[in-house]
This record gives C-alpha cells, structure tokens and sequence, in this order.
C-alpha cells in the first residue's frame, strides 16, 4: 500500500476547518485517522476514515502542529501507517484599548496599535462620517489624522482594524 497524497498539508488559520484527501496507489484502499489530544488545540480527540473535515481551534498566540496518524488497510489487509501534519495557525487580537480618548475638532488623533501576536500587521479603514469634514481613509498602523468636527454635536469616529499574521486575520 502507498501514500500518495502530501504528509505536510498546507497551514491553516485557527477556526478553520481542516481538510485532507488521502490518497493511495493501491485501489480499494481504506484510510482510517486518529488525532490525540494537542496542547493549545481546544478539540478533544478524535477517529474518522478518510477526510478529518474538523474545524481546529488554536487557543494559544503560537503556531501549533497537529498531527493524524493514518492507517492505510487493502482488500487483502496490508496495513501501513502513515503521519499527516497540519499547522494551525493563532487569529491575532488587538491588546491596546478599543475606545481612546475623546480629542477636540482639529486635534489629531494619534492611536498606537498592538496585538497578542509578534509581527502582526495592522491595516486601517475609515467610512465617511456625518458631521466629520475629512473624506474616507485608508492606512496601515497609526492614522494621525486631523479630524474636524463640522456639528456642535459630540461625534463618534469608527475606525476598523484588520490584523494580520502567518495569513490569519481578524477586523477590530
């Protein structure tokens, strides 16, 4: 019996649902799986045949390999076993404070962002707002924008965070 599909599936991102076709040389081949408990992976253990098709959840801020044992069974029943890896990936979150202190029309607001992840990205949107003079924007990190209040109404500016690290990401 031969493995033919890849042993080093491609990573995915915590909360993602792990996919793996086995493949096999030998027809009629039966693939089962056993996945044991993995530290930082939320998902108990688990068996199946052929595609695990589990949604893994990384609990940690690190990178974690998960790791199915694959037993290849024949018609005639020759077994061989074979090991599959998967990283998966952390989803980043902000770690500075979502709600900043309020700045007067004309001031610009400075924000520092930082996450629970090391080399995070940060990329920034903003949509027009009612009462607010400037058009909408777009950047990366702080937005030091000057921001003018055109109402004597106190104005709430939404701005969207989208993290990004190892190619998982979440909006903020």
């Amino acid at each position: 019996v031969i493995f033919t599909s890849n042993l080093n599936a491609p990573a995915i991102c915590s909360g993602t649902t792990f996919s793996y076709t086995p493949t096999s040389s030998t027809a009629g081949t039966r693939f089962q799986w056993t996945r044991t408990v993995v530290a930082g992976i939320s998902n108990p253990s688990a068996i199946g045949t052929n595609n695990p098709n589990e949604r893994l959840i990384n609990i940690t801020t690190a990178p974690i390999e998960v790791t199915y044992v694959y037993s290849l069974v024949t018609n005639s029943e020759c077994n061989e076993t074979q090991i599959v890896k998967v990283i998966v990936n952390p989803i980043p979150s902000l770690t500075s404070l979502n709600n900043v202190p309020a700045i007067c029309s004309g001031e610009v607001f400075s924000y520092f962002p930082t996450a629970d992840i090391t080399g995070t990205v940060f990329n920034w949107s903003r949509v027009v707002q009612a009462s607010i003079s400037n058009t909408a924007a777009t950047g990366t990190s702080n937005p030091l924008e000057r921001l003018v209040n055109t109402s004597n109404n106190l104005v709430v500016v939404e701005y969207n965070y989208t993290l990004t690290v190892n190619g998982c990401s979440s909006t903020q």
